[in-house]
């Protein structure tokens, strides 16, 4: 890798101002298996360049998975810089990035064969307390080593792991399709077929029974993995390529108190073998934690060099790409600041209201302004503080600002990672619920 990066550097010297080359290579292996039986084992490839130049102060950009052919690659890249952004920005230099976990070994071992075995033991563990579901599972590990290089001398690798598991089911329960499922990810090699099935025949228990719910204004508990929709829409909220657009609904907003005081979020790519970890960026800008809201008060946007440039700021250290495309501001792993109650007891506090663990269509609202309207996938009546079943037909809307700043009842003091998100549950009360019919 060191050697490509170094040859195209060297082809592109002396044709533009500045240059820098982002190269990936790794391999995924997925097993998947439908209806309980083993679907498919694969095993993929991943090898890629991408070359961004600066020739007379404009960005140029192309990418290749061809590495023969690295002539055309320069050249490609050199040409689209006519048409390019102005730059605003200056590669950087070597940055000393602190030790941070992104590879584990074991992942590197797992085996199809191990996948396959596990596979096959969560399915057998599902069907023997779900018979009724059509039982799914699937396993994925992925090796990548990430290797930066540009013309001011920065040259940086790191070497990551991803692991992912799922188990899920499907079947006709009380008279309509129900789909049941959890999942984990992260760079770490973590079995939790055992706590994942569990979780999916807790789930499948209260689902097993419905229960009508008017339309109206309730409580609603978004449970870890249905939290996702808020944190989606803060990220595109604090990202600076918003801010340039004049779309953030925070633009003007640094130091106001934007959301309930109970609410801190940062973003932490140094956490150990999370998700969106990672010692430097694609532009080899060394990561460091970011709050982002600090007791409900707004702190910082995220931004990569030519957005921070174009803005008259500094970067944060948060350009992501893959080598097909140009760096753009995005967040690595959120975190979130637990709170006080358990999950159990936020349940018992309600006297009337609907728990949310799924959501369908969340990705059609309007997420940057904060608006979402969804029907809820998979969620659960409450009565007096009890689960008296599944929730059908309905949906749930509001403002993601709204609720975290005016509406939030409690945090849970469990957290989960849900993707790059550790996120506690969280209660609101006045959220419109519709249901049909009703």
């Amino acid at each position: 890798m060191q050697q490509t990066l170094e040859k195209v550097l060297t082809l592109a010297k002396g044709r533009c101002e500045a240059a820098e080359a982002y190269m990936v290579s790794g391999e995924q292996t997925p097993v998947e298996f439908k209806s309980g039986k083993l679907h498919s084992v694969e095993h993929k490839e991943i090898r890629g360049l991408g070359l961004r130049v600066v020739r007379n102060g404009r960005i140029g950009f192309s990418s290749t998975t061809d590495l023969a052919r690295l002539d055309e690659l320069v050249e490609h890249a050199v040409s689209g810089a006519a048409f390019g952004q102005f730059s605003r920005f200056e590669f950087p230099r070597q940055c000393a990035p602190g030790a941070v976990r992104v590879r584990d070994a074991a992942v590197e071992r797992f085996t199809p064969a191990q996948a396959i075995a596990e596979g096959r033991r969560a399915i057998a563990a599902l069907k023997l307390r779900a018979p009724e579901l059509k039982c799914d599972a699937g396993f994925e590990k992925r090796v990548t080593a990430v290797e930066l290089a540009n013309s001011r001398g920065f040259h940086g690798r790191y070497d990551k792991t991803v692991f992912s598991q799922s188990v899920s089911g499907v079947g006709v329960v009380d008279g309509s399709l129900l789909f049941v499922g959890d999942s984990r990810r992260g760079c770490g090699l973590a079995l939790e077929t055992k706590a994942i099935v569990s979780a999916v025949c807790a789930n499948l228990r209260h689902a097993r029974r419905t229960a009508r719910i008017a339309t109206g204004r309730m409580p609603v508990l978004f449970a870890p993995e249905a939290m996702y929709l808020f944190w989606m829409s803060l990220a595109l909220g604090v990202n600076g390529k918003m801010l340039q657009k004049k779309s953030s609904p925070l633009q003007d907003r640094i130091g106001e108190q934007v959301l309930d005081r109970r609410v801190t979020v940062s973003d932490d790519p140094r956490r150990p073998l999370a998700l969106g970890s990672l010692p430097f960026d694609a532009e080899g800008t060394c990561t460091a934690r970011l709050p982002l809201f600090e007791r409900g008060e707004f702190r910082n946007f995220i931004y990569d060099l030519q957005t921070a440039g174009m803005l008259g700021t500094t970067t944060t250290g948060h350009g992501r790409r893959d080598f097909t495309g140009q760096p753009q501001p995005g967040i690595s792993n959120l975190t979130i600041a637990p709170g006080r109650k358990a999950m159990a007891e936020m349940v018992g506090s309600m006297d009337r209201g609907v728990i949310i663990h799924d959501l369908l269509g969340a990705g059609q609202s309007n997420l940057l302004a904060g608006d979402f309207s969804a029907n809820i996938g998979l969620g659960f009546a409450v009565e007096k503080g009890r689960i008296t079943g599944r929730v059908k037909d309905a949906m749930v809307a509001g403002n993601v600002y709204d609720l975290l700043r005016n509406r939030l009842v409690s945090i849970s003091r469990e957290t989960e990672w849900r993707g790059p998100h550790l996120t506690p549950a969280m209660l609101f009360d006045g959220v419109s619920i519709a249901a049909k019919g009703k």
